[in-house]
């Protein structure tokens, strides 16, 4: 009985030892993996989204990502890696080639070399968040820069922004990278559709691995519709970048290294559809000639897809403010210059002269002194444009030839009125709750819905004042900027001026000014709000195209059902939506009008 007693305890025993004994088989490294489009911000730590399933996400239902595409058309998407507790090590994912009969679109590995885009189908990036623990400065009663009080969407937490190449380095944004306990990953993944591939499905896979072991495998499926998106851009930005900016954070000071640096940017730019301005100088001219008359975008210099061999449409001569020695015979000179080159070298480029800067009253007789020694030159210089960034003023009327007007100041009879007397209208910045704001407190739809709106308004183009604003200008507070720390990229330290990453469209590669951030990428990193705004010009390109084909009035109901009231015909609240789901059923809707035809 005693030996029978002793067995039993040693089993029970042996039986708590085992249940105490750490498992064999290895914890999930993740809690969940989905996808979204690539108009939606989910935040790191929102794990709880609800577009992890439902009608308001447009590429996912659960099993499978499903994207449609024009050729010619970059369409892109999010792979969402929630990590389990404990956290994801060594995370890497991959996408294989998009096959359809006998063609297919090329995967995403081997990944390709740094600012190169010949035979690139599928792009990699992971999402960089910014810490945004204050909405950018708004006023209870007057609002602030970027909206007024009541349109101020309130928007905080982790959210996305820099896009680091997979190829950056591991552990700052390259693969393979870890993932924090129980927080959320993004993956931006970009599909190029090139020019001559047939019209139909496109099957492939997005396989996610740990430590190189396979965790998820998830279907890919891309159908290719039967029309190409034209080269040449129908919604036309504008957007200023610093070679100062860009030579301080890549620590370059050969100046043909710089232009060599420069012209990244242009062709990085060039692949979302937009087009940079730089500080207009003649330096600046004779090395990025070649961005205007498209050889820089071609496949000798290493450049393939949208806009293929097609020239930047704008220079800026002398942006933000002129420099021409202060007299009328300078004045007759420089306009001369300017206006014979162009004449020789680039006569369908839009060039102009940014004369000043948000005048004031005080400042107009100077300013129709100087148009008028341009406008009565005797030479070829009589020519030049005059650019100001202004609202058509009365006072000012028949001196500006090309009115950039701030987004709060857009109103339709002054537009009207000065378009009446042969000028140009344009606009910059944005104001909610006319327009999205441009700071990076918005949401995702914000950059995709501005080419809309001047679609819309018929506002031939839309300055955006900075793209790497990476030092803090005269004014503002003077401090050193940890572009991948500090979301907050302007303020003077008054009231209402404090902003959330704005003037950041790009982010260096290259870190000089903090070596601890340096992700050894020698170029410029896109940002997710670049590939916000590509995606609103691409979908102009289906409103060209769809009144191309005779269903102007179709284009133009859509457009009003998607944005109700916009600029001057706002109310005290945004009139649109904030999910990207209606955005794109509106764009198989306009698929469907291109087809029809």
């Amino acid at each position: 009985m005693g030996l029978f007693v002793w067995l039993l305890a040693a089993g029970v025993l042996l039986s708590l030892l085992c249940s105490w004994a750490p498992s064999s088989a290895p914890k999930p490294a993740l809690a969940a993996v989905w996808a979204v489009d690539d108009g939606e911000k989910i935040l790191r730590d929102d794990t709880n989204s609800p577009l992890k399933s439902g009608p308001d996400n447009s590429v996912w239902d659960g099993k499978q990502v499903k994207l449609f595409a024009a050729r010619n058309e970059v369409v892109a998407f999010q792979l969402i890696l929630q990590a389990s507790r404990g956290g994801a090590k060594q995370m890497d994912v991959r996408v294989s080639d998009l096959k359809g009969g006998e063609s297919k679109i090329r995967g995403s590995h081997p990944l390709p070399k740094p600012n190169q885009y010949l035979g690139v189908g599928v792009e990699l990036f992971t999402e960089h968040y910014l810490h945004v623990t204050t909405p950018s400065y708004n006023d209870p009663k007057w609002g602030g820069f970027n909206w007024t009080a009541k349109a101020n969407p309130k928007l905080t937490g982790w959210m996305p922004d820099a896009l680091i190449p997979f190829s950056a380095k591991p552990g700052k944004g390259g693969a393979p990278f870890d993932i924090a306990s129980d927080q959320n990953q993004g993956v931006w993944a970009d599909v190029y559709v090139p020019k001559g591939i047939p019209a139909g499905r496109y099957e492939g896979t997005v396989a996610v691995t740990a430590g190189g072991r396979p965790v998820a495998k998830l279907p890919l499926s891309l159908e290719v519709l039967n029309f190409t998106l034209p080269d040449e851009n129908h919604y036309h930005s504008m957007i200023y970048y610093s070679d100062i900016n860009v030579a301080m954070r890549h620590g370059i000071r050969d100046p043909r290294e710089l232009w060599e640096m420069v012209r990244k940017y242009h062709q990085m730019a060039h692949r979302h559809r937009l087009e940079l301005v730089g500080g207009g100088s003649w330096e600046e001219l004779q090395a990025l000639q070649g961005t205007l008359d498209g050889t820089t975008f071609s496949r000798a210099a290493g450049y393939e897809g949208p806009g293929e061999g097609v020239g930047n449409s704008l220079f800026s001569v002398n942006t933000y403010s002129c420099t021409f020695p202060d007299d009328e015979a300078s004045y007759r000179e420089e306009s001369d210059r300017w206006v014979t080159w162009f004449a020789q070298h680039a006569p369908k480029v839009e060039y102009f002269l940014y004369l000043t800067d948000e005048p004031e009253q005080d400042r107009f007789a100077w300013i129709k002194e100087r148009a008028d020694w341009i406008h009565h030159n005797p030479g070829p210089g009589k020519k030049l444009p005059i650019f100001v960034t202004k609202w058509p003023a009365p006072g000012l009327a028949g001196a500006v030839d090309i009115w950039c007007s701030a987004a709060i100041d857009a109103k339709q009879a002054p537009f009207a009125e000065a378009r009446a007397r042969g000028e140009r209208v344009w606009l910059y910045q944005a104001y909610r709750p006319g327009t999205p704001g441009d700071v990076l407190d918005e949401y995702g739809i914000a950059f995709r819905i501005k080419p809309w709106i001047a679609h819309q308004h018929d506002i031939p183009r839309w300055f955006t004042w900075e793209s790497t604003h990476w030092k803090p200008n005269s004014n503002e507070v003077q401090r050193r900027m940890n572009l991948f720390e500090d979301p907050i990229i302007f303020t003077s330290g008054k009231p209402f001026t404090t902003a959330n990453g704005d003037g950041t469209f790009f982010y260096p590669g290259q870190d000089r000014l903090f070596p601890e951030e340096d992700r050894g990428y020698p170029g410029p990193m896109s940002s997710v709000r670049m590939k916000m705004y590509r995606r609103g010009e691409q979908d102009v390109e289906y409103m060209w195209l769809a009144e191309q084909a005779g269903h102007g009035a179709e284009v133009k109901a859509l457009l009003r059902e998607r944005l109700p009231a916009t600029l001057w015909e706002a109310g005290e609240l945004p009139s649109w939506s904030n999910h990207n789901a209606d955005y794109e059923r509106t764009r198989r809707e306009l698929a469907d009008l291109i087809v029809k035809r």
